[in-house]
């Protein structure tokens, strides 16, 4: 992590200097004029040290990353190549060599190749301190696809790359659950599924992201919009009634993890709105029994409607069915039985 550090600082060293004097600079020259600053632990400051000489693998390194912090990314690209060719694969310098040129292809547009390199070093060097940092570009290219750039097929931008976006997602939550870039990923992952009307994926995603991270930075929201893609994934009085039963439990769990987020954002009018719908589901169950002349299951789901939810228009309504059919109310606190079988003597 030190390590990281340093890097990121000297980066930003750089594209100061860069600022200040000018890109067009040979880059020779800007490898010349670069610092890189280290934390002194004994004066608590950061102090300049010379970039490693030139020749070496370090220094030849230093300079592709020169190259990268004045946008350069086509010579950055060139610099790589050279760097492989001369230093090879077992040069210590060579894991970060890949997430560089990974950089450097970002620049470039070629999504597709930074991918590559990128799980070129996860598969070879994950765990070292660069880690974080090939996640996080990798990161940046599911949200680019996701954000709608197409992938490049024979030269041409001609596919979504909704697919390859979604797997980059799964991959860093999936293999590498233990890095800060995991739950981001499960949530954009929820977040875009949820945006294009995919509910029942997005509130199992983000039903994972509440399981997996109790005490992260996203669980509230993730509670939250389990319980909205829940309800959001019902398709009215003709599909099933299970995302009516799954979001009311998944409002309920909100209320009481975050009462006072639910009172402020409205989860009482919400779960009343949810009694209305289940009601006028069950309501509906029952007027299918009654055209069917099947009057004993009618009548069983007019009365669940008044005993479950009484104070519902649903249930008013059934009220006037069962007083028309000759039919007392059920109770209000002793559970019904079930109707018979369509087939059976009603």
């Amino acid at each position: 992590m030190r390590q990281a550090r340093r890097q990121r600082i000297w980066l930003t060293a750089v594209a100061v200097a860069a600022s200040v004097t000018g890109l067009a600079a040979p880059a020779a020259a800007q490898v010349e004029r670069a610092r890189t600053l280290a934390l002194d632990p004994e004066q608590q400051r950061f102090v300049e040290t010379p970039p490693p000489p030139p020749g070496t693998s370090a220094g030849d390194l230093h300079a592709i990353r020169v190259l990268l912090a004045g946008k350069e990314h086509g010579a950055a690209v060139k610099a790589a190549r050279r760097f492989e060719k001369q230093w090879g694969t077992a040069d210590p310098c060579y894991p970060a060599l890949l997430i560089a040129r990974a950089e450097a292809q970002l620049g470039r547009g070629e999504y597709e190749k930074a991918y590559d390199e990128l799980q070129k070093f996860l598969n070879q060097f994950s765990g070292i301190d660069l880690t974080a940092e090939a996640l996080r570009l990798e990161f940046v290219i599911a949200e680019t696809y996701l954000g709608g750039k197409k992938r490049k097929v024979w030269g041409m931008r001609i596919f979504s790359g909704e697919d390859v976006a979604l797997r980059i997602l799964d991959e860093i939550s999936t293999n590498h659950p233990d890095s800060d870039f995991a739950p981001l990923a499960i949530k954009t992952k929820a977040d875009y599924l949820a945006r294009i009307g995919d509910y029942d994926l997005a509130e199992l995603d983000y039903a994972r992201l509440a399981r997996q991270y109790p005490t992260g930075r996203y669980h509230q929201v993730a509670v939250r919009r389990t319980a909205e893609s829940a309800l959001a994934s019902y398709g009215g009085l003709e599909f099933d009634g299970a995302p009516l039963i799954e979001a009311e439990e998944r409002y309920r769990d909100y209320a009481l993890i975050y009462p006072a987020a639910a009172e402020v954002e409205g989860v009482a009018t919400i779960l009343s709105g949810v009694a209305e719908q289940r009601a006028a589901k069950e309501f509906a169950i029952g007027q299918y029994y009654e055209r069917t002349e099947h009057l004993g299951s009618a009548i069983y789901y007019y009365r669940l409607v008044t005993q479950q939810w009484p104070e519902t228009l649903a249930a008013g309504r059934a009220r006037v069915r069962l007083e028309l059919l000759g039919a007392e109310p059920a109770p209000a606190a002793r559970p019904m039985e079930p109707p018979a079988p369509m087939g059976g003597a009603e």
